[in-house]
């Protein structure tokens, strides 16, 4: 069991992750017609890359939390965990803004809200498990790319 145990925290980390992709999922699939429609900015990736790309960083933020979090949930950890749990809620916020709602300007304060928060939480990280901070660091950059894309989007389109 105790082999066993590391494993399951792992796979909770990483199934926790994967929540914000279900919060968004319907509101994409609903409303791909209306964000093919839009002008888009260049370098805009294809539909799949987005999936890609998501997929990997939600495994890459589920790893940096096992990190963080897999030994146990301490006093220490409490304000870590809570940045931790409102960088995936913020994530989960942002697609059924910006698809669900249609608002391109909406979802771009949210992005500066989880961009900021995500540096607030890396930090936080660095403190408690230089690893997982590092993790964190493609999720950062792809963040400031979607923000490229979301001010692109809304400038185009206003």
């Amino acid at each position: 069991m105790k082999r066993i145990l590391p494993f399951l925290k792992l796979l909770f980390w990483l199934a926790l992750c994967q929540l914000p992709a279900l919060a968004g999922a319907r509101a994409v699939q609903a409303n791909l017609g209306w964000y093919h429609a839009l002008a888009l900015p260049p370098f805009t990736p294809p539909d799949a890359l987005f999936g890609l790309a998501w997929g990997v960083l939600y495994i890459l933020l589920g790893t940096a939390a096992f990190l963080a979090f897999g030994r146990g949930l301490s006093l220490s950890a409490r304000k870590p965990l809570i940045l931790f749990i409102v960088q995936l809620a913020l994530n989960a916020w942002w697609t059924p803004v910006f698809f669900g709602r249609r608002d391109p300007a909406a979802a771009l304060l949210i992005l500066a809200l989880m961009l900021a928060e995500g540096v607030w939480l890396a930090y936080a990280l660095w403190r408690r498990n230089r690893a997982a901070a590092w993790l964190l660091l493609p999720y950062g950059l792809w963040l400031m790319y979607a923000a490229y894309l979301n001010i692109g989007v809304w400038a185009l389109n206003a």
